[in-house]
């Protein structure tokens, strides 16, 4: 059958990864000519609009399981539970849902202490880098207490999460590394496995442990606790990380709202920065039969069984039919109906947690007089484009915040 006669050779996956630093421009022209369009070169649909990517990430007719045809020829990743559906995705979400509502009770005090503790250290050399330093630091103690990875040795942490970042990589698409890395990760997690088994404690992967009917396996615990420890670093990190060129020019203004109404404007100031920068860049769905999405005012949609869709979340959320000046970073946008942590039975069941973390890592950074850009410097973009955001964003206290 012949797809799209009148395909444009500029839209392709290939297209956005490439500019990817800067994509908005390439899924504006791509939304405007449609919506949801089939990429004969990758033979995968891209899906930019807001109403087709919720319409398709509600719809059980296409699955998140990629089973065989999966890109990754890692087993263990076809066990975590996002790549599960139905009754069977429901149950491993309800797993991880009950021991999060505790622990969000508790984490808002702990997250403080990380992020002051951090200020603190980086303000004796006047300057931090906002992903490293700040940014990483904060999302990687906040998982490690998730999950029950002690955190009493954090050069333990950080090669975790260098071991993470590969896996993170390889996972994406993006093959970089030494894939050892992931094996070294898997060990950890398995003699962490075995000690949690001895003595189980307040955190998810007791939890995990206790849900027999769902994690049969070790296999099965080891991948979704890889799974949650890379996902669960990554809103917080690449949030934060890029958030600083968006508060420096707009800094005062938001500084003097929120003394006025603290929570309020951290909790604003977070939904319209995951709106704007958008940590998942896209998801990927497999249509277990035909469908047809044909409308009368689009082109013909009819997606065959097994055909890939790529749904750009950051895409959906510079939707001008749903976002007024979509491209405009606006705090106080009413309403802000984002799409960050996806959507339908799918949607990110750590996303109270992801946002208490923004809220709070951007309260301590809103109690600092100033910070700003660091001169001579400028933000340094993380290589894999399937992941996007800043590896490093340099920036400065003002003096007398020394």
């Amino acid at each position: 059958m012949q797809r799209r006669p009148n395909a444009h050779k500029g839209f392709s996956i290939t297209t956005l990864r490439r500019h990817y630093t800067q994509p908005h421009e390439h899924y504006n022209a791509l939304r405007a000519h449609d919506s949801i369009y089939f990429d004969t070169s990758s033979q995968c649909w891209l899906v930019t609009g807001h109403k087709a990517a919720t319409s398709i990430l509600d719809d059980p007719r296409f699955s998140s399981n990629l089973g065989e045809n999966a890109d990754s020829v890692m087993a263990s990743i076809r066990k975590q539970m996002l790549f599960m559906d139905g009754e069977e995705h429901l149950r491993a979400q309800a797993v991880m849902l009950r021991p999060l509502s505790q622990l969000v009770k508790k984490m808002p005090e702990e997250i403080r202490g990380f992020a002051q503790h951090v200020i603190e250290m980086k303000k004796q050399d006047g300057e931090m880098d906002m992903v490293s330093d700040y940014a990483s630091a904060i999302s990687l103690l906040a998982i490690a207490r998730v999950l029950g990875i002690p955190s009493d040795d954090y050069e333990l942490l950080l090669q975790l999460e260098h071991w993470s970042d590969t896996f993170g990589d390889f996972t994406s698409g993006y093959v970089r590394g030494d894939m050892k890395d992931i094996n070294r990760l898997e060990d950890f997690f398995r003699t962490l496995i075995t000690e949690k088994r001895d003595a189980p404690a307040d955190d998810l992967l007791s939890s995990f442990i206790e849900a027999e009917d769902i994690f049969a396996t070790e296999d099965d615990l080891v991948a979704n606790c890889m799974m949650v420890f890379a996902a669960g670093r990554l809103t917080t990190k690449k949030l934060l990380g890029n958030c600083i060129p968006l508060l420096v020019s707009r800094w005062e203004e938001i500084q003097k709202e929120y003394k006025e109404n603290p929570k309020a404007v951290t909790k604003a100031l977070g939904e319209e920065l995951l709106r704007f920068v958008t940590p998942t860049r896209y998801l990927i769905r497999q249509a277990t039969e035909d469908v047809n999405l044909t409308s009368e005012r689009s082109e013909t949609h009819l997606i065959r069984k097994g055909e890939k869709v790529l749904i750009f979340l950051e895409a959906a959320n510079y939707d001008p039919e749903l976002f007024s000046c979509p491209e405009k970073f606006d705090p106080w946008r009413r309403p802000n109906k984002h799409i960050a942590f996806g959507f339908g039975n799918h949607q990110c069941p750590g996303a109270t947690m992801a946002r208490i973390e923004i809220q709070v890592a951007l309260e301590v950074l809103l109690s600092l007089s100033e910070i700003r850009a660091k001169p001579g410097t400028a933000p340094v973009w993380n290589p894999n484009p399937n992941l996007g955001g800043y590896a490093s964003c340099p920036v400065r206290f003002r003096s007398e915040c020394l």
